[in-house]
């Protein structure tokens, strides 16, 4: 067995709604709500703390496309993804002393 199918193995995906992919393993449920465009995370220890939640914005594209794909092959109908910023460098901004 290869380490990415003994890795895939221990998360189980399933759809919550058309637009929220919930991954589940051991220690956490990941919820990625491509409606809100966060991703919520629940711990299933520490029941005392609230989730934390993340924006897509701060999250890596590979992976959001990766659990959008996934939440389409499962049968939901997230809305797509932002188009990529542009990766060229810009006129930096100006700083006033």
């Amino acid at each position: 067995m290869s380490l990415t199918s003994q890795f895939n193995s221990s998360y189980q995906p399933s759809m919550v709604s058309p637009g929220v992919l919930r991954v589940a393993s051991d220690d956490y449920y990941y919820s990625y709500d491509f409606n809100a465009r966060i991703l919520i995370v629940r711990s299933n220890y520490t029941r005392e703390a609230g989730p934390s939640v993340t924006p897509f914005s701060q999250l890596d594209r590979d992976s959001l496309i990766a659990a959008r794909d996934k939440l389409v092959e499962l049968g939901g109908r997230p809305p797509e993804l932002p188009a990529e910023p542009n990766s060229l460098p810009g006129k930096p901004a100006r700083l006033n002393p």
